[in-house]
């Protein structure tokens, strides 16, 4: 009788793991805030909205004003598949998934059909992915993308 009594437990513990969703299944909501800037050594007004990463930048980039071309903003179901349009004719390919803790994603950097960058990057939410673009108009673009 005791055995059967830790048969029918040990069956009950079973079923309950497998109907559980799985952790590699589950679904995380994260917001992509993504700036497209344009850094270079022409005079060019402060944009506040560069207030917490310009610093990085002029580490990185070494130009002496930067600015923001175009921004986008989105929320995403993680794994996902989205497009951003980043203005100017450029846009944003992702297939982003959380994995360990952190957001995983291929990035598809694109002007019309031209692919400008692709490139993967892992990122724990807030600190901020940075990428170097193309030349343009005397000095060059940079994608930022922070998820939160």
């Amino acid at each position: 009788m005791r055995d059967k009594k830790w048969m029918i437990l040990w069956l009950g513990c079973c079923m309950a793991m497998l109907m559980a969703p799985s952790a590699a299944h589950a679904q995380t909501t994260v917001n992509l805030d993504a700036l497209m800037i344009h850094a270079s050594n022409q005079p060019k007004a402060l944009d506040t909205r560069l207030d917490r990463i310009e610093f990085r930048l002029r580490r990185i980039f070494n130009f002496e004003h930067y600015g923001v071309l175009g921004h986008q903003q989105t929320l995403l179901t993680l794994p996902s598949q989205s497009q951003l349009d980043l203005g100017h004719g450029y846009r944003l390919q992702l297939d982003a998934r959380a994995r360990d803790g952190r957001v995983h994603a291929q990035v598809v950097w694109m002007r019309g059909g031209e692919r400008l960058l692709t490139t993967s990057v892992t990122q724990s939410r807030g600190t901020p992915a940075v990428l170097g673009g193309p030349a343009h108009d005397g000095g060059t673009l940079i994608l930022v993308l922070t998820f939160e």
